[in-house]
């Protein structure tokens, strides 16, 4: 797939930096502008470069988040009903592992709930592999996609004292 020049350049600075937590925020504040913007798969690929240098909880959240985007994209930009289903499966496991690692804060453990209700309303709206009830899919509220990734976590997991 070929990316725009914006996309590219968003990449190439997280590839180039090494240490996760120096790209952290930065691959956090451009996933959230896509994900506002109903950019589904792009933010995938700006999270899936940032979830290769992650551990523990962070892995965790990043890997939910994409495919959580997955299955957004295979529900609203390229309808597969089949992919969105398993998506929507597996970041519902990924954010409950998140809640299993002791890192969370108590906001984070309140937004992972939130997304894990938002997964079960998505998942309840599926009927077998091969339909769906799109027009209750739409009218579901999408999570909240957070401004400071950081706050999902307590001050541990980043070294912040």
């Amino acid at each position: 797939m070929e990316f725009d020049p914006e996309i590219l350049s968003i990449l190439e600075k997280i590839k180039t930096e090494k240490e996760a937590n120096s790209t952290f925020d930065f691959a956090w504040s451009q996933g959230r502008k896509l994900y506002l913007d109903g950019r589904y798969f792009e933010l995938h690929e700006v999270f899936e470069f940032q979830w290769k240098k992650e551990t523990g909880g962070r892995r965790f959240l990043l890997h939910g988040w994409i495919q959580l985007a997955i299955s957004l994209n295979k529900i609203f930009v390229k309808p597969n009903i089949r992919g969105a289903k398993m998506q929507a499966e597996k970041a519902k496991q990924k954010f409950e592992s998140l809640a299993s690692t002791g890192e969370l804060s108590s906001i984070g453990e309140e937004w992972n709930r939130d997304i894990i209700e938002f997964l079960n309303g998505l998942l309840s709206l599926f009927s077998g592999e091969e339909s769906w009830d799109i027009e209750q899919i739409r009218r579901l509220s999408l999570p909240k996609f957070q401004t400071d990734g950081k706050e999902w976590f307590a001050p541990f997991v980043f070294n912040i004292q």
